[in-house]
Formats: structure tokens, sequence, C-alpha cells
């Protein structure tokens, strides 16, 4: 551990560490700018970023709180606020997609280096960490190529880690031991209201905040947990309640898509929750460690290796430091927790905790050398700054086999999948069907299509996802041949679906309705991409896909 030289007075020690943590930040935000690719990609290529950003238009246009991408236009109850609000402005001063997508690009980095500085400096200032120990496994995360890559497209998780850290930053002196009686009660609100903020952002930082709470409650910080808890709930409950207002007014998708997130996972009853919670929890922890693994390293094997060793120090440095450093603890098991039991892994759920393991990870390097014979104590330093090599050019290695996948067409295995790969794909084929989509349909017309609120942002279309996400909890919309398309068709009034491969559920409704209403669908020739054109016809839908549906469904045990 490097501690600041004898004789230093706290406020030259401060000042120290505000001045690296600003180094470390303009590092974070140069390294941003110079690596990201997110000029290329189109918004909505993940598609919750085309959620937020249509979003946005809605409340600048006077829409409301509306998801005015789909057919209907309906109330939107997944998504917390806080995000298009901020969208909303350049909609508001621009007009135009090209005005959100440079406010997201100048923010962005700025989001991210801010973040990255607060990190560094809860790990000097508070942790008490050395440098190269803190930087290789706190900051090195903020440049890893899948984390620039999604933290510059209009996705919430730059401002989860932002709020995070800055709860880390203020929570500490709360629970020091007061020099008298006063409550700190500024310290207390702005903890809460920053709790609040950044749950309001991204709604997994829910997670962050009885973890806070109850850190406050451990060290006996009663009134400033209830100045706290006051400080988050009444935002949170307003919130609530001008929802719940909206929600009396309608009108509410029905699409698996737009449904809150307690209704879209579907879980009846609490053994019902703790039964998925258990199962979730262990199969994404498997997938996660594989992904973090493929994402470090080139060799799979090796990095899951690396990966749990990593995981075994920092959950010795949550058991040592639970009582010195109870904030950071909970925080971090808490979001972690809810990561895990979320229904799908993904990587970028995955990536905004790990500054926070790092710090719990640097905490158990520097505890594992200090316990280190003197002789071979050289050996763990020496195996991060290997580790940071290989990790680095594994960066380049990921970049590179995107470049010759998406020019090829051919993807590579699944161990070398990226996040650049992913978007780069999506993106193309976003720009190529609102083309198609601009030239052969007209404003009237409904599109069922992959990506629907990118094709709204590029071609002004209502639109209705063809591949809606589902929880594997409740029955899935796909689950009678037929039936999900039909339904649409009739409620949604779709007049185009594009279909793109892989996509089997679609598909199978597509041959069910082609076999049963031989009519309904008409191949577009127009295009390179399987398109077809929507004849209605709701006698033969009922009678022949609905009611089979119907009766289908009536049977299920």
């Amino acid at each position: 551990m490097t501690l600041p030289p004898a004789g230093m007075a706290p406020a030259s020690r401060s000042r120290r560490a505000v001045i690296e943590a600003a180094g470390v930040g303009l590092v974070v935000v140069v390294a941003h700018l110079l690596l990201r690719l997110s000029g290329a990609f189109a918004v909505g290529a993940l598609n919750d970023d085309g959620v937020y950003v249509a979003l946005g238009k809605a409340i600048a246009e006077g829409d409301g709180y509306r998801s005015i991408y789909l057919a209907g236009a309906p109330l939107h109850l997944r998504y917390p606020p806080g995000f298009p609000l901020l969208l909303a402005l350049p909609w508001a001063l621009g007009g135009t997609l090209a005005a959100v997508r440079a406010t997201v690009a100048a923010l962005h980095p700025l989001v991210a280096g801010a973040a990255a500085g607060l990190v560094w400096w809860t790990g000097r200032r508070q942790l008490e960490l050395a440098p190269a120990s803190l930087a290789l496994c706190a900051v090195a995360p903020f440049l890893l190529d899948p984390l620039i890559q999604y933290f510059n497209i209009p996705l919430t998780e730059p401002y989860l880690v932002l709020g995070w850290a800055g709860v880390l930053v203020l929570t500490p002196p709360l629970l020091d031991p007061p020099a008298a009686d006063a409550v700190p009660w500024a310290g207390a609100l702005a903890v809460g209201l920053l709790l609040a903020a950044t749950t309001l952002f991204r709604a997994v930082g829910v997670a962050l905040i009885p973890a806070v709470l109850l850190a406050l409650a451990i060290h006996r910080r009663w009134k400033a947990a209830a100045v706290c808890a006051a400080a988050v709930v009444v935002p949170l409950l307003l919130w609530e309640a001008l929802r719940a207002h909206w929600l009396a007014r309608g009108p509410v998708s029905s699409q698996p898509d737009d449904l809150s997130y307690w209704r879209w996972l579907g879980v009846n009853g609490p053994l019902a929750l703790a039964e998925y919670a258990g199962r979730t929890a262990f199969r994404n922890g498997v997938e996660y460690v594989r992904k973090l693994a493929d994402y470090l390293f080139p060799i799979e094997s090796v990095g899951i290796v690396v990966v749990l060793a990593a995981a075994a120090a920092a959950a010795a440095a949550c058991v040592r430091m639970w009582r010195s450093h109870t904030a950071l603890v909970l925080t971090t098991l808490a979001a972690a927790a809810l990561t895990l039991v979320w229904p799908f892994a993904q990587g970028r759920l995955l990536l905004p905790l790990l500054p926070f393991l790092g710090l719990l990870v640097a905490s158990g390097v520097e505890a594992g050398v200090r316990r280190t014979p003197a002789r071979v104590r050289w050996a763990l330093p020496a195996a991060l700054a290997l580790a940071a090599v290989v990790v680095t050019l594994r960066q380049s290695e990921l970049r590179d086999i995107a470049a010759r996948s998406y020019a090829s067409g051919v993807l590579p295995p699944p161990r070398d999948l990226s996040p650049t790969l992913t978007l780069a794909v999506r993106s193309r084929f976003i720009y190529q069907t609102a083309g198609w989509v601009r030239a052969h349909t007209a404003s009237r017309d409904r599109i069922m299509v992959d990506a629907p609120a990118a094709v709204y942002l590029y071609t002004n279309r209502r639109t209705v996802p063809a591949s809606p996400t589902e929880s594997r909890l409740g029955t899935s919309a796909f689950a009678v041949p037929g039936g999900y398309l039909a339904g649409r068709i009739l409620a949604d009034s779709v007049s185009v679906v594009v279909w793109a491969p892989p996509a089997p559920e679609l598909e199978r409704d597509i041959l069910t309705i082609q076999a049963r209403c031989p009519e309904v669908l008409q191949r577009d020739s127009t295009t390179s991409t399987v398109a077809f054109r929507v004849r209605r016809d709701e006698g033969c839908l009922r009678e022949r896909v609905l009611a089979v549906s119907d009766s289908m469904g009536a049977a299920r045990p």
C-alpha cells in the first residue's frame, strides 16, 4: 500500500487526490474520444438506445411519456424518465436526430471520465490503495473496448456508474462517528437525492437504495438514514404518482417489450420468485464468468481462472471490509445480486459493476501482497502487469476480428463476438431496412420489424416489434404458431412485415399464416430483405389462426 508522505497535511493529501482524479478522468475522456465507433452505429442498434431517444422526442414534441415509435403510441411503462428528459433538450433545441447524436457524443465521454475520477478518488482517499493496483483493477475497466462502445451510444449505464461513484464519495462521512449530536443534514439529503436521481436514470439504481440505508443502520446513523430515506422516497413517489395518473388515462400497450418490469417478469408469488432467483443467478453467473473471460483473454480457460481468482479476492475483501467500507461492500453486493437474477445475461449489464468490483479486487490484491513473503512479493504485481498487457492486446484483437467479420459477413466463434461487431451488424441492417422503408412505404404504413425504435427514428413510420423481448417465466407470445403475427396484424393494423433471420418464432408464424391464409402475406420483390405486404383478411385470420390459437391455449394445463 502506498501511503501519503509522512507529515503531509490532510488538505495537501486531499488536493493531491483531486489532482490525480482529474488526471485519470482526462485520460478516460481522451481514450473514449479516440477509440469509440459510435459515429458509425445507427441509433437504436441495441434497441434500448432507440427507445430512449424516441421517448425524448415524444417529450420534446409534447406527446407525453409515450412510445411514439409503436403503433398507437401507448404510454411507456418500463424505463424511468431521467435520460429521456435529458435527451428531450437536444430534440427541443435542435429538432433533429443529428442534434441528439451530437449531444450524446459530447456528454458521454465526460460522464465516463467523471465516474472514473470519482472511482480513483475513492480508491486513493478512502481505501488508500496504491496507484498501480487501483489503475489496473478499477480504472482499466473504463478502457475496455466493450465498455467504450456501449458507453458512447444513448444508454444509461454511464449515468449509473457516475451516480454510484458519487454515492460512494458522499456516504462514508455519514458513517463516521459524529463530533456532537448534530446530524449531517446536507450530506444525508445529498446522498438521498443522488440515489433517487440515479434510479430515475437507470432502474437498477434501486439496488443501491437499501444498501446505503442498511449501511447507515449498521453504523447506527438513524437520523441520517431517515433524512436520506425521505430524500429518496419523495422523488420516486412523485414519479410513480404521475405515472399512475397517466396509466388511468391510457392507452397501454400489450406488447411484451412495453410492459412494466414486474408484469414483464411474470413472477407469481414469493416462492416462485425465490425459485426463479436461485436458478437464474447460477445460470447467469456461469454465463458472466465466461463472457468476461472472453472480453479479457484470448484463451477462455485462462480467462476463467483469472476471473474466478478475482472474484475470490473481491469476496475476501467484502468479508474484511464490511465494517470499514460498508457502503462500497453493500452497494456492490446489491447491484451484483440484481444483475445476476435478471432474466438475461447481457455484457452491458455486467460492465457497470467492474469498476466497483475492481476496487474490492485491488484491496484484496494489496492484502495478499502484504501477507506474501518478502522474497516473492514481486510475483503478484508482476502477474497483474502481465495480465494488463494481455488484456490490452485482447481489446485490439476483438476490434480486428469484428472488422474482418463485418467485411466478410461470416460470424466468428461465440467467444470472439464483441459489442463492436454486434452494433455494426445491426446498424447495417437498420440503415438498409430504413432506406427501403422510406422508398417503398407510405407514412400511414405500420411496419413489423426488428429494431422498431430505430426504424421509426430513421423513417417516421410507426412500428411493431418482430421479435419482442420476453421473460422466460411467462407464456411466450409465440407459444401458438401464427398467433402473435395474426394478433398484431388485427390489433395494430400491420401492413408490412420485415423478417430478419435468424428469427425462428416469427418465421414459424409467417409459414403458419401462409399455409392457412395464403392471401394475407405477399412477398415484396423490391428488396433483398425478406419483406411481406399484408392484405388484411380478418375473417380468415380469426377463424383459421386465432380460433385455433385460442383453442390450443384453452387446452393448456
